[in-house]
């Protein structure tokens, strides 16, 4: 009945309605428009905003699993020459396995993501030529791309795939030395050249090869002085590591094979942290190297070490003058400043007395402390005096700030003090004119400035 009512009484009202055209419009003053809020308790409530989700289809189970497993890279790399043999494969799970052929070692690396997408990049825009028929030092590079199709095999010559690949395969399974190999040597790369290496066999073949070249040199024989030293070296003796910081230095490792076995010797800025025992040796092999990277255009000229490869003894005195002994038993002495060297050879023994009377005294020690910020400020400005010696535990050294007046340094002063002078007949420890004379006689002095270890060798 309500409902009803409030029909019938909108009926009546409507019946006689003023049309819009006859309703007065007022004209001043105009009213301006504003916002009258309704009375309260008469707002309209707002119609709730619904939100329809549709569930989402289910998703069509495959009947293929995904294959973690499968390969998605396979390369194999080989020098019959010597007897490099080793390969990778790379699955979809970003796992890649590398193994050496030549002895059955494997490795498995994860989360090689990275890598796998770098092959799966380079791979395909790789071109590789025919080998030449009974090429026994040729680069054989073969790999396949499982998923794209893409395969294919050849001589392998790309510079910076060879270096990348060789790189590679060394960080995860060592150097790699022709089988039967009694001594070696492999360098990673540096600023100056990249990475190379160095094998003799037990018949005297000696094998020398870059990691950047497609082809690898026919083996020569070694020099006699390089058996000479190896058949010197007692193995035994040697640490299991020689290192100095030296930074942008590039890894070394030596291989010392023989009937006791193999020793596998990592080295680290071999001019700074070599010892006695195993100098020889590490000189003839890198003579042997330098040959072969004087010739090639992929090297540049390394700068000369502040502490000489083939030198058991330097001192730099706080008056300037300096004197190097090496090892052959060569002594090189200067009065400092622009003068002429003076150069004479000692006798072995005299060399071996001088050398063990020093770190006998127990003034030296090993750690290259002297290119060390010591308690007095900065070293490599106050004026002293500076020892380095090579012995059987490394590179040892000290420093004497103001003075060269400490007991060790007598016999080493007299030495230089005659060198100098022009008198090499007087053996060492024979009292000589003082530095101060010495210096005055040349007229030659001027402060020292003591040589630091370069920032790469």
């Amino acid at each position: 009945m309500l409902v009803g009512s409030l029909i019938a009484a909108c009926n009546e009202a409507a019946v006689e309605q003023t049309p819009l055209a006859d309703l007065p419009v007022p004209t001043s003053p105009a009213i301006p428009p504003t916002f009258t809020p309704l009375p309260p308790g008469s707002e309209i409530n707002a119609i709730p905003v619904v939100t329809v989700t549709q569930e989402p289809l289910p998703t069509q189970v495959t009947s293929t699993p995904i294959p973690f497993g499968a390969n998605v890279v396979e390369l194999r790399l080989t020098i019959p020459s010597l007897g490099l043999d080793r390969r990778l494969q790379g699955s979809v799970n970003s796992q890649i396995i590398l193994v050496d052929e030549s002895n059955g070692f494997s490795v498995q690396r994860d989360n090689q993501a990275s890598v796998l997408l770098d092959l799966q990049q380079v791979l395909p825009e790789l071109v590789v030529a025919e080998v030449p028929e009974g090429c026994e030092t040729c680069v054989y590079v073969s790999y396949s791309l499982p998923f794209s199709g893409v395969e294919d095999e050849g001589w392998l010559r790309d510079p910076v795939l060879l270096a990348s690949l060789e790189n590679y395969f060394t960080i995860t399974l060592g150097p790699h030395f022709p089988p039967g190999a009694v001594l070696g040597l492999r360098r990673s790369a540096s600023p100056y050249a990249p990475a190379h290496s160095l094998a003799m066999m037990e018949d005297g073949r000696l094998y020398r090869w870059l990691a950047n070249e497609g082809e690898v040199s026919e083996a020569t024989a070694a020099s006699q002085s390089l058996i000479d030293a190896l058949n010197a070296v007692n193995p035994a003796a040697l640490a299991q590591q020689y290192a100095a910081p030296c930074a942008g230095s590039p890894l070394e490792s030596l291989l010392l094979a023989g009937r006791d076995g193999q020793r596998l010797i990592a080295l680290v800025c071999p001019e700074f942290s070599l010892s006695s025992d195993l100098q020889p040796l590490y000189v003839e092999m890198d003579a042997a190297l330098n040959e072969m990277l004087d010739s090639s255009e992929a090297t540049l000229p390394r700068p000369p070490a502040g502490f000489p490869l083939d030198a058991v003894l330097d001192y730099q005195r706080i008056d300037g003058a300096q004197l190097t002994i090496y090892l052959d038993n060569t002594a090189v002495a200067t009065a400092g400043g622009s003068s002429e060297p003076i150069s004479t050879t000692l006798a072995s023994s005299q060399v071996v007395s001088l050398t063990t009377n020093i770190l006998s005294s127990g003034s030296l020690r090993t750690g290259l402390t002297t290119f060390l910020d010591g308690e007095s400020g900065d070293a490599t400005a106050t004026p002293r005096s500076v020892l380095l010696v090579r012995g059987p535990g490394g590179v040892y050294d000290a420093q004497w700030f103001n003075t060269a007046d400490a007991e060790v340094l007598v016999e080493l002063n007299n030495l230089l003090n005659q060198i100098l002078a022009g008198d090499t007949a007087v053996t060492p420890g024979t009292p000589q004119a003082t530095p101060e004379e010495t210096v005055a006689a040349t007229e030659a002095a001027t402060t020292a400035t003591p040589t630091v270890p370069p920032d790469n060798n």
